[in-house]
């Protein structure tokens, strides 16, 4: 058995996935590296062997504590000598790790970029053996490089005082633009870039309109995943508390997690998470980066992530075991102004927030397969998928020239002073206050546009500020401007060609009633066990309620020996919610 396979099953695989092996023995022969692959795509695995095949020790930074402590942790329990230098050790601790590593006792070391930069950190290492440099989470030189994490942007210095151990930089789902942003930051002059197919294909997309948000997520939480693990993403803390809290309330299990909570109580619910299959963590974007749970089965977004590596990285934390997962992002028109706001609040880097943002409109508005529109972002030219929501509906188009001319023309009438939801009441000829209080009936323009709903009339106005035929100021006066491009549609040379309005189903809470979200509970607890006991079987307990392994035996027909397994556990979880009631487990 060579080295390379040896290491492999030390490492607990028995064969590579495509491109590790490539990357494996370009690290080996001493080149530097950049590996892009999607979330789940074995990236570690790729410097954790190189590190342990080359003579010295391998130096990853990680971004986070959280992602060190579990990586050494996993690798320590396969017997790898993997060990991270961060602020929560104690003085003692640190000399017994510069002692180890002196005397050739690590094979693994891991630290943040802050303590990497660090010159008393850059003057030890020159006393040592390096394998290589691992920078995970390349990316962060391109989104926090320049002010939120600007040791980042710093690691380029890496290769002027180590100027012959291999460097591999290591990043989930990003553009060409982004990669090269990486390449030039860590000066890899003459590296290898290799690119994995960034298609989650076990993951469903499905995008639509937000109606009633609440009640779609629970008409998705019960009839697409009753019973499974899985994570609802919102932007703000005060929404994630509330509607975990909701959920609660309903008999769903759910957590928060979000920036503003203490380390022991994001842990905690973590910990809970990871460990109560059925739960939904409900979060803001802080429960993101290094969360690697294979049985998280859907993942929601009830607002707009800040761009398409946003939202493909946290829809990638959903099927990390390769098993089918389901996704739903839910959005209006609000969403895209509030998002458009949200991101000139930052004045450093508000351009290219807002470039960002414009990538993802054009992802959701435009045609066609939800896949293709996502990975073509990625320079990725994928067939369409038969596996989206527009793939599995074959939803109408509608040419909507007439409609956006009519609302260009409006816009240049009201000198762009006017919110998009006056616009509308003029097209279709109400007689509101605020129509009366800017003369609308008299606008040549008013009642002209009944053709559509308000609901169409929005979609018209996504689409025109996805592709940039207008735009919204973002200073505290609102202001529409019509830029030059709409010349072309004004002048009928341009057709605009919309897909047709989308709501996903809704579900009342009042339908939610005890009994469902008992199955929910019951469905749980048969995925965290891995029973193999059919929905029918379950319906027939759920509705019973067994008190006995004699009467659980006859509502499934299996033998009282084979039933006595998990007696005990399924009824604990069939009667939780009675009080007072005794659980008898004995016939």
């Amino acid at each position: 058995m060579n080295l390379k396979t040896h290491t492999l099953l030390r490492l607990g695989h028995s064969e590579y996935r495509p491109l590790q092996e490539q990357a494996i023995d370009a690290l080996c022969s001493g080149q530097d590296v950049l590996l892009a692959a999607p979330t789940g795509g074995g990236k570690s695995l790729v410097y954790q062997a190189a590190g342990l095949i080359r003579p010295g020790v391998a130096i990853i930074v990680s971004p986070l504590l959280s992602l060190m402590s579990q990586q050494v942790e996993e690798l320590n329990t396969k017997g790898i000598r993997a060990k991270f230098l961060n602020s929560t050790l104690n003085p003692g601790e640190q000399d017994d790790l510069v002692w180890a590593l002196r005397h050739h006792h690590i094979d693994l070391l891991y630290l943040s970029p802050e303590k990497l930069v660090q010159s008393s950190v850059i003057g030890f290492l020159h006393s040592i053996d390096i394998s290589l440099f691992a920078i995970d989470e390349a990316h962060c030189i391109s989104q926090w490089g320049h002010f939120f994490r600007p040791e980042y942007s710093q690691l380029g210095q890496l290769k002027a005082f180590f100027p012959h151990v291999p460097i591999i930089a290591l990043t989930g789902t990003v553009d060409s633009k982004t990669i090269n942003t990486i390449q030039e930051s860590l000066q890899l002059v003459d590296c290898l870039v290799m690119k994995h197919s960034f298609d989650r294909a076990n993951i469903k997309l499905q995008i639509a309109q937000k109606r009633k948000a609440k009640q779609q997520i629970l008409y998705f939480l019960h009839h697409e995943v009753p019973g499974e693990s899985g994570i609802i993403y919102c932007r703000s803390r005060k929404k994630t508390d509330e509607l975990s809290s909701w959920l609660r309330g309903l008999g769903l299990p759910s957590l928060s997690y979000h920036a503003a909570m203490t380390d022991e109580e994001k842990q905690s619910n973590h910990a809970v998470f990871i460990k109560q299959h059925g739960t939904i963590m409900v979060a803001t974007t802080a429960y993101g980066m290094g969360i690697d749970i294979a049985h998280v089965r859907f993942v929601i977004h009830l607002d707009l992530p800040s761009s398409p590596e946003a939202y493909f990285q946290e829809v990638g934390r959903a099927g990390r075991d390769g098993k089918p997962a389901k996704s739903l992002l839910l959005y209006g028109l609000q969403d895209m102004l509030q998002a458009q706001q949200f991101a000139a609040f930052n004045p450093v880097a508000a351009e290219k927030e807002m470039q960002h943002l414009g990538s993802l409109f054009r992802i959701l508005e435009g045609r066609g397969c939800r896949r293709q529109n996502l990975l073509s972002h990625f320079d990725e030219d994928i067939p369409a998928c038969q596996h989206c929501d527009r793939c599995l509906t074959n939803r109408s188009e509608q040419n909507m020239t007439t409609a956006c001319q009519k609302l260009l023309s409006l816009i240049y009438h009201t000198k762009g002073l006017q919110p998009f939801a006056l616009l509308i009441q003029v097209l279709l000829g109400k007689k509101s206050k605020s129509v009366s209080a800017i003369k609308g009936e008299s606008l040549p323009l008013f009642g002209k546009g009944k053709e559509l709903n308000e609901a169409q009339w929005k979609s018209v106005i996504r689409y025109l500020i996805a592709y940039e035929y207008i735009s919204v100021g973002t200073t505290s006066f609102f202001t529409l401007y019509i830029n030059e491009k709409a010349r072309g549609v004004l002048q009928g040379k341009v057709q605009i060609i919309i897909p047709a309005e989308h709501y996903y189903p809704t579900l009342p809470e009042d339908v939610l009633v005890s009994e469902s979200t008992n199955w929910h509970k019951i469905l749980a607890w048969k995925y965290a066990e891995g029973m193999t006991l059919s929905d029918t079987q379950l319906r027939l307990i759920s509705l019973h309620k067994p008190t006995s392994v004699a009467s659980l035996s006859r509502l499934t027909g299996l033998p009282k020996e084979s039933v006595a397994v998990f007696a005990e556990s399924l009824m604990k979880v069939i009667h939780e919610t009675d009080s007072g009631r005794s659980h008898l487990v004995c016939p």
